[in-house]
């Protein structure tokens, strides 16, 4: 651990030195750049740092900070920093590595970590100890008065039977592939937030002449309104989940318990969408219950209950006794059954499901099931349900962690002393239908963190979304036009994009598969940075020509040019062709000698655009390379 060792002064214990944060036991330190040290003391007060047999001094400024240069380093450690003023105080900071520190950023699927994907990789989590790989997780936080100065979370932490389930399944992905490729120590800083905007990890600066988002950004700046709109959200919520709780008739008549008379109850396939049954735009609590008989192999044992996502949230119990709950639509819900529980004949499950907003669902394409490593039994098909109480729609909750720069001032800013080789971006879906230009945001946010790190030519890798469709109904996001603004990220030097379609889940806005995308990401990371001369991407267009009625599509990356099955057959389904007045056909297409050639369903002289993946998910195969990634999604002039 950090070791402070204070001094006596006048009979009192006085301790006024401090490192920053991110300079603290297990710190990994940017290999080949100068070494930032800094911190805290009295004002005026020299300090002494000492790294091995590199020694240097610094005068505290009159707010007391420090700041200190080391000369740089190849990669190596453990060592052991030594921080000292001139009154004696010292602080001294264990296990230090150097090597390659990325930042780790975005939403979801870059905060997502490696426990919800256990059982898609149950060997890494079980097993996995690499101290050369360690991260810094910093705890949501927001402000909005301006940049902070100093983090207020965080620890430096190294992939252990203890720590791996708590880290990002991407961000711990990458750092594995990218080890792999370098044979480096890997620092990952990881500031996540489900969620969250692009304009949440942007500065004031970045966002100059959105004057809307700076509004807003002013508003959170008054404490006294954002603590207000933090009570109303928990006053709202507590309110309306309380209420229905009290009026639920499930809860009073014990809904949930082993024997119960259910002849009244109604008939409803699991799973589906509420929409186009009897609980088409339903809002409040519901009930399902089912008997179920298991073979031996299961009956008494210990077992997992498998039963998908489900809008909102539930609670479930079998024969009686609760296994589980989750509070909101997106984990999945994978619960554990204790040993002595279930029986052979007659078993019952409960579920209270409530609705919050009328967009009620068992997702579909989920596996629903009880099973170890004996035995399973299936539970999709006709269950039996019965409304405990409706309700309004539950109060719109002000997400206060989500608005412009807070995000940023509070978990970026006060990392832009610390020199890091490159930022890894996992975000977007917040961003699809919200009306800005995402490709000036990144473009923006690109140059604005390359300025705050003073790298010119920092690496900035964005992950491109997947393949998806569920959660976009009713609404019409158009994920397939946002993937095509996301490309021209890669109009910026020193940029990279991971393309995903056929890692998602066209059923889940959280797919498990993250290897491949942390895979991804350390490819392009090693072409950017570590000379690494290998594939790193899939095909990708470049230009389209037509001839005689067949349009030519012409590729770079193209070795090894294959289509792959994923799950959707091997035809080639998701060309479009454009004409002159805007319509758009379908289009027949095929590999051939290296190149894909297309059959236009439009006159020559009429076709106008050729695109492909331009919808929410794929209907077909997908074009790859040696590499096994896809071809990227584009939208190009016919020539």
């Amino acid at each position: 651990m950090v070791i402070i060792l204070p001094i006596e002064r006048n009979g009192r214990i006085m301790s006024s030195l401090k490192l920053c944060r991110l300079i603290s036991d297990g710190a990994v330190l940017q290999r080949r750049k100068s070494i930032h040290i800094w911190g805290w003391d009295e004002a005026g007060m020299q300090v002494t740092i000492k790294l091995e047999n590199d020694i240097t001094t610094a005068m505290c400024d009159a707010s007391g900070r420090f700041d200190a240069y080391l000369p740089a380093r190849e990669s190596g450690g453990p060592y052991k920093l030594v921080v000292v003023d001139d009154k004696g105080e010292k602080v001294i900071v264990e296990n230090i590595l150097v090597g390659l520190v990325w930042l780790c950023t975005g939403q979801s699927n870059m905060e997502l970590p490696l426990a919800r994907t256990k059982d898609q990789y149950p060997e890494v989590v079980a097993s996995d100890e690499n101290d050369r790989i360690r991260t810094f997780k910093i705890v949501e936080e927001t402000c909005y008065t301006g940049p902070y100065e100093e983090l207020n979370t965080g620890s430096w932490v190294s992939v252990g039977r203890d720590t791996i389930m708590n880290l990002s399944a991407t961000g711990y992905f990458f750092g594995k592939h990218l080890q792999e490729l370098t044979g480096q120590p890997i620092g990952l800083i990881n500031a996540s937030l489900g969620g969250s905007r692009i304009y949440s990890w942007m500065s004031k600066e970045m966002l100059e002449g959105y004057d809307d988002l700076l509004e807003i950004a002013g508003h959170y700046a008054d404490s006294s309104f954002v603590e207000g709109q933090i009570k109303k959200n928990i006053e709202n919520g507590d309110k309306w989940r309380g209420d229905l709780y009290k009026a639920d008739k499930g809860i009073s008549e014990k809904w949930h318990e082993d024997k119960l008379d259910i002849s009244g109850w109604t008939d409803h396939k699991v799973p589906g969408f509420f929409k186009g049954t009897e609980l088409d735009g339903f809002i409040g609590a519901v009930w399902f219950r089912r008997e179920f008989d298991l073979p031996k192999e299961l009956a008494g044992k210990q077992a997992r209950l498998f039963m998908g996502t489900m809008v909102d949230s539930d609670i479930i119990y079998v024969n009686g006794q609760k296994v589980g709950e989750t509070g909101y639509q997106y984990p999945p819900r994978k619960y554990d059954i204790p040993k002595g529980l279930t029986r052979e004949k007659k078993n019952t499950i409960a579920i209270r499901l409530t609705v919050e907003t009328g967009m009620g669902r068992f997702t579909e394409n989920k596996e629903l099931k009880i099973f170890n490593k004996d035995a399973a039994v299936y539970l999709d098909g006709i269950w039996k349900c019965k409304v405990g109480a409706t309700a309004k729609e539950i109060p719109a909750t002000d997400f206060i962690n989500w608005k412009p720069t807070g995000l940023y001032n509070a978990m970026t800013a006060p990392c832009h002393n610390f020199p890091i080789d490159g930022v890894i971006w996992y975000q977007g879906e917040s961003n699809v239908e919200d009306g800005y230009d995402y490709a000036d945001f990144t473009e923006r946010m690109v140059g604005g963190y390359r300025k705050a790190w003073k790298e010119e030519n920092l690496p900035f890798i964005a992950v491109q979304l997947p393949n998806f469709v569920i959660d976009q109904l009713p609404r019409t996001d158009d994920w397939g036009q946002f993937r095509l603004t996301q490309n021209k990220i890669l109009d910026m030097p020193m940029t990279g994009l991971v393309v995903t379609m056929g890692l998602g889940e066209d059923n889940d806005l959280h797919p498990v598969v993250k290897e491949p995308v942390g895979e991804r990401l350390a490819l392009w990371a090693a072409h950017l940075k570590y000379g690494y001369n290998g594939e790193y991407t899939g095909p990708i267009a470049t230009s389209v020509l037509m001839d005689n009625g067949e349009i030519t599509v012409n590729l770079t990356h193209a070795n090894g040019l294959t289509v792959q099955d994923a799950g959707k057959g091997l035809e080639l389904q998701d060309f479009y062709v454009i004409d002159i007045n805007g319509k758009r056909k379908k289009a027949k297409a095929r590999l051939q000698d290296g190149t894909v050639v297309v059959d236009s369903p439009f006159d020559e002289g009429k076709a106008k655009r050729l695109c492909w993946l331009s919808e929410n998910t794929y209907h077909g195969g997908l074009i790859t390379n040696s590499t096994g990634i896809p071809m990227s999604p584009f939208d190009l002039a016919i020539e």
